[in-house]
């Protein structure tokens, strides 16, 4: 029987909610909550994605997106706009607001992810990500929005 009270996943959330509060308290200096950081990370790696493209990449509600990227356009930090080519499609963009953060923003990660690994042995790093890798492998592949339509449609 598994203990709930003490194993991995239980560990992996504890984690999650540290990390969380440290990326806060180093990001509220820069005035952008540690919520709305991946948003503008997804974008300084490849600008111009669709709100769809960003809910797929984050695996998140595209309606807990939508309300996100308001805040952020509100907020002055991206700014959405019509595809060239296809006026149905809306891009979102950086701007001159998100760009001048990026490097502060970047170390304040860095500063967060070195202490989280301050304690690691060399080497046990590749192996922790590795695993985690694969766990969420193993949920994806039984729990994917595809494979439970298929199990429904089997399963009449």
């Amino acid at each position: 029987m598994i203990d709930l009270a003490d194993n991995v996943v239980r560990q992996i959330g504890l984690l999650y909610r540290a990390m969380m509060k440290a990326l806060e308290a180093e990001t509220a200096p820069l005035g952008i909550g540690s919520g709305r950081i991946s948003y503008l990370f997804m974008l300084y790696i490849n600008e111009g994605l669709t709100q769809q493209e960003m809910a797929n990449r984050l695996q998140a509600d595209k309606g807990a997106v939508a309300r996100t990227l308001a805040q952020l356009e509100e907020q002055g930090y991206v700014s959405r706009r019509a595809d060239p080519t296809d006026k149905r499609v809306t891009r979102v963009y950086l701007t001159d607001k998100s760009k001048a953060l990026q490097s502060d923003l970047e170390k304040a990660v860095e500063r967060v992810i070195n202490r989280l690994n301050e304690d690691i042995a060399a080497g046990d790093d590749d192996m922790i990500k590795l695993q985690l890798a694969q766990m969420l492998k193993s949920l994806s592949a039984h729990y994917s929005p595809s494979r439970s339509k298929k199990q429904q449609t089997n399963s009449h």
